[in-house]
């Protein structure tokens, strides 16, 4: 206060000395907020590629990331010393200066004390706030990896210098973290769950900084270790599979027919599948072989698992076996199905059509509506469509959705209608599922529409 109380022109140079100290302060405190904004909100591997190229700022970034806990309490140590310094020297000396300005004015001598307190204090208050606060946080949110560079060294020098008394404070901050049973730690934690990724694509997409079918692809690899095995073979219905006593002519027969190059081979039923033969096996061999060769002289190994087994291992272990193909077991020991790589990738990719593919792909139809195979997963039908396939059943397919819902078999012309309104109609049978199923979205409202009349 010895400043508000100076007297004539050495009262009024020495309130400006003082102004323009706070001033500093105010700038410091912005540099100290925008310093620790930016060090959370950088992306580290940013700073490590421009370590690798021998960028000694980012070093002194990295190592600040190594130990945010002390990083961050020297950020706080500074901005608690600026806004104390601010508060006791600015606040005094504009006080004084308006003190001198106002009593040239009409202003009754005793109301400007407390006017010139109560502007003093907003404005510097005010100050704070825009200049020492805000304005530094958007801008290091807005450019954190360059405000973070910028900054680094003075920054870091402040810490080194101050070190021992951030030390100290910080541990005594961590004696009562530890109070309510929070252990601190030391390094930002920069690992992200499968879900957190996902996000952070569909954002990147939403912004265009990454492309509509890499981020489509990006997400597959990612929900891979959500899918099982069960969800992605061909169900033992649908196999086309030859006994062991089968000739070659008939595997090639079963071939030409099915368009099938992996040929499953069983003994005595397809519980008991003992491996597979490839049609090129029996191409390369000259008729007089395949006339009295059998199905077992050109069969080849096939693993066996669970249906539990997730893709992206089964992935991982097909690529490891050179394998192209295996047998899906289910909690019985019985054949529940097959799954080949190319079921595997088509999950990454999207469908791998052929000539020989039968012509079953979901397809929009007018009025907001969608034609979809019964044998599609229910997953898919909701990314595709945007409906939700409520329902506590453990159904894969939509089509065994459906029965679930109706606690029957299925028949032509059947309907269910969800919560929300979306109707799904089976349009046809395969047996005694559904062949193709139409998906139909609820009716739009239109914003604004009503329905009263003058």
């Amino acid at each position: 206060m010895l400043l508000a109380v100076a007297a004539g022109d050495g009262h009024a140079t020495f309130s400006l000395t003082a102004v323009l100290i706070g001033m500093a302060l105010l700038l410091a405190n912005g540099a100290f907020v925008a310093a620790e904004i930016s060090l959370l909100a950088a992306r580290r591997t940013r700073f490590e590629e421009a370590a690798e190229g021998g960028d000694r700022r980012a070093r002194r970034a990295l190592a600040a990331h190594r130990e945010l806990s002390v990083t961050f309490s020297g950020a706080q140590l500074g901005i608690t010393m600026c806004s104390l310094g601010l508060g006791a020297v600015a606040e005094p000396a504009v006080q004084a200066l308006l003190i001198d300005l106002l009593a040239t004015t009409p202003v009754p001598a005793g109301v400007i004390p407390v006017l010139s307190l109560a502007v003093a204090l907003s404005l510097v208050v005010f100050l704070h706030m825009v200049v020492g606060e805000m304005a530094p946080k958007n801008l290091a949110i807005a450019a954190p990896e360059r405000v973070a560079l910028r900054l680094i060294g003075p920054f870091a020098g402040f810490v080194l210098l101050f070190r021992p008394l951030i030390l100290f404070l910080n541990w005594l901050a961590n004696l009562l973290v530890r109070a309510v049973r929070v252990t601190p730690v030391d390094e930002r934690q920069l690992v992200h769950t499968p879900d957190e990724l996902a996000l952070a694509l569909a954002e990147s997409e939403d912004l265009g900084t990454i492309a509509p079918q890499d981020a489509r692809m990006l997400d597959a690899a990612l929900r891979l270790a959500a899918i099982d095995a069960e969800a992605a073979m061909t169900p033992r219905v649908d196999l086309a599979a030859v006994p062991d006593t089968a000739s070659v002519g008939d595997v090639l027969d079963l071939a030409a027919d099915t368009g099938h190059t992996r040929i499953p081979v069983y003994h005595e039923d397809l519980d008991h599948i003992v491996g597979i033969v490839h049609v090129k096996d029996a191409l390369i061999r000259d008729e007089d072989d395949r006339a009295r060769l059998t199905v077992t002289d050109l069969l080849r190994p096939i693993e066996a698992v669970p249906e539990s087994r997730d893709l992206e291992h089964l992935l991982y272990d097909m690529l490891e076996q050179s394998s192209h193909a295996v047998v899906v077991v289910d909690e019985f020991g019985g054949t529940a199905g097959l799954i080949t790589l190319e079921d595997v990738l088509e999950e990454l990719v999207g469908e791998i059509a052929d000539e020989f593919d039968a012509e079953q792909e979901p397809r929009r139809t007018p009025e907001r509506s969608w034609v979809v195979p019964g044998t599609m997963r229910r997953d898919e039908v909701e990314r595709l469509t945007g409906i939700v396939l409520a329902g506590d059943g453990d159904a894969e397919t939509v089509s065994g959705y459906l029965v679930e819902q109706l606690g029957r078999l299925l028949e032509v012309g059947d309907v269910v209608t969800t919560a929300d309104g979306w109707r799904l109609t089976v349009r046809s049978l395969e047996g005694r599922r559904a062949g193709e199923i139409e998906v139909h979205a609820p009716p739009v409202v239109e914003k604004g529409a009503t329905s009263t009349s003058d």
